[in-house]
């Protein structure tokens, strides 16, 4: 990226960020420098622009576009560093390291992570990260804005989307320096080159699962090949087979996955945050940051507050559903392994330690890292204070350790939904593993198509499951049924929900259950869990497909602990 000169004339220091995805480049002395009366002032004044702008004082875009445009100013006027210095020498002690204006944007909103109530302590630190991202990508583009008025800057800052859509830009730009960095230049090509049969057999026999016995005669050491094998009654009768490198590597798509013969709980926890993102996306809410003017409407003028998946742990399973969005799938994981805590209270999981867990955890091989040290045959110890608990993976190769905190459901304003428990299916149909494959193929095909959302009307007996999608015939497929029910889903909802079924390595088939009152379940298992499925039925008789909220019970944060309450748990 491209530094550039500060109002001072003195050259940018260039931060890199621990991610090493980018450089970036902030302006400003490469020596701390104490800010003066007048610069403490002008911070103050632009502190006191932030508490405008959320109590209303200006019209939301304008207010909020200005207010970043001051905000940006004052942090390239001065420097991330010497910024950085005075936030730090007045207790703004939190820093993400891979931000390089993380520390600066909690010191122009004047919102302290370090400081936060436990509750606001991550949406602060989002809120701060969002400014910082923004910040940067201003950076990147100072020449696109810099030289314009405040209309036109105003105008500028919608068509990027906002403080939100910078943030999006930044994410861009790193992953597209990302993957360029990964490929080599012409003058490169030599040092980069296509591996080598041989590093790709060494690859193999790192990544991938293996199994050690003691070494047979007749083969030395350092030698590769192949074997044949035949359990027969408790032994292995084994063939050694002459293989060349070539023969080895084109048969490595019949090795075991990297994650297989990992402990449990590892397997687990992966699966369960993988297959959690694809029902329930961290996204944006529909509520709008700022208050909206008596007589007008929240549109996409307007900065919306974050939807992120909330993770629910209680009545012995996780809960997975939006927070701030009263319509959406919600997800139930129930795990078929001893987690080696009880799941009961009314606890959830962070959202941070599950974002930083869910990115370590993304490769079958980096998963495999944190599962090759195992204690009592869990790959992450268990800390237990209170009703808190903090699990600790480790990986083996660069030793890192990366934790995933369950604490009580303290959320601050946050809230989210849960099934209620007057859900009572009237009619239930189990697909076989080969009914499934059949639907799969036929009409998940359907699905996959539609681009407009309309009803999907589901319908349970006589020994049949169907599905009619908009006026077209209903697709039968066979079923073991009990009851009769016929009801009727959005498109859109189903086909997030089955791809995300689908897309689990399960065993057996695929159960429905229906309650016209308002949720239509679908159930899969794997080895480590069961996943239940929750979609929204739509109401009867409305002139327009209406999400039915009967059967959605609505969660909120518990009160904060009265303060010997607060020292029990701590101890």
């Amino acid at each position: 990226m491209v530094g550039f000169q500060n109002n001072s004339n003195i050259h940018g220091a260039a931060l890199a960020t621990t991610s090493a995805l980018a450089i970036v480049v902030a302006t400003g002395p490469e020596v701390p420098v104490s800010l003066t009366d007048t610069d403490q002032a002008e911070l103050l004044h632009l502190q006191g622009r932030v508490r405008g702008v959320e109590a209303r004082e200006t019209r939301a875009v304008k207010g909020r576009a200005l207010l970043l445009r001051g905000q940006y100013r004052f942090i390239r006027k001065h420097g991330a560093i010497s910024l950085t210095h005075y936030a730090k020498g007045i207790g703004f002690d939190y820093e993400a390291t891979s931000l390089v204006y993380h520390v600066s944007a909690q010191l122009v909103l004047n919102k302290n992570v370090s400081s936060a109530p436990e509750a606001d302590k991550e949406a602060v630190r989002n809120e701060a990260s969002q400014l910082a991202r923004a910040i940067a990508a201003m950076e990147q583009l100072h020449n696109a804005h810099n030289g314009l008025t405040d209309d036109a800057f105003v105008t500028w800052y919608e068509s990027m989307g906002h403080i939100s859509g910078l943030a999006q830009k930044y994410l861009e730009t790193k992953r597209v320096e990302k993957k360029a960095a990964a490929k080599p230049s012409l003058g490169e090509a030599d040092a980069t080159a296509e591996k080598t049969p041989a590093e790709q057999v060494d690859e193999m026999f790192d990544t991938l699962g293996t199994v050690e016995i003691d070494a047979l005669a007749g083969i030395s050491s350092g030698q590769e090949g192949l074997f044949a094998y035949r359990n027969e009654g408790g032994r292995l009768r084994l063939i050694p087979l002459t293989a060349n490198k070539a023969t080895i590597i084109g048969l490595a798509g019949f090795a075991p996955c990297p994650l297989a013969g990992m402990p449990a709980d590892l397997r687990f926890y992966r699966e369960l945050l993988m297959t959690g993102a694809a029902f329930v996306p961290d996204e944006l809410s529909d509520i709008p940051i700022d208050d909206v003017p008596e007589g007008d409407v929240a549109n996409d003028s307007y900065d919306m507050l974050p939807a992120y998946a909330m993770y629910l742990v209680e009545r012995d399973r996780f809960s997975i559903a939006h927070s701030r969005r009263d319509d959406g799938l919600i997800l139930e994981v129930v795990p078929s392994i001893d987690p080696g805590y009880s799941l009961k209270g009314e606890c959830f999981i962070d959202n941070l330690t599950r974002r930083r867990l869910a990115e370590r955890l993304l490769g079958e091989a980096n998963a495999a890292q944190f599962g090759l040290a195992p204690v009592d045959g869990f790959a992450a110890p268990l800390t237990i204070a209170g009703q808190t608990k903090k699990l600790t993976f480790t990986g083996k190769a660069d030793g890192k350790a990366v934790n995933l905190i369950i604490k009580p459901r303290r959320m601050g304003a946050i809230w989210t939904y849960r099934v209620a428990p007057a859900f009572l299916p009237v009619a239930s149909a189990m697909m076989s593993p080969e009914t499934v494959t059949g639907f799969d193929d036929a009409f998940m095909k359907v699905l996959l198509k539609k681009q407009k959302d309309r009803p999907v009307a589901v319908t349970i007996g006589r020994g049949k499951i169907g599905f009619a999608n908009d006026k077209a015939a209903a697709a039968p497929f066979d079923a073991e049924v009990q009851g009769s029910a016929t009801v009727q889903v959005m498109l859109h909802d189903l086909r997030r929900a089955m791809v995300g079924l689908l897309g689990l390595s399960r065993q057996g088939g695929l159960t429905w259950c229906a309650d016209p009152n308002g949720l239509l379940l679908i159930e899969a298992a794997t080895d480590v869990a069961t996943y239940r499925a929750f979609i929204q039925t739509l109401e009867p008789n409305r002139d327009q497909p209406t999400r039915s909220r009967t059967l959605r019970e609505r969660v909120e944060s518990l009160p904060q602990p009265s303060a010997p309450a607060a020292v029990a748990e701590a101890a």
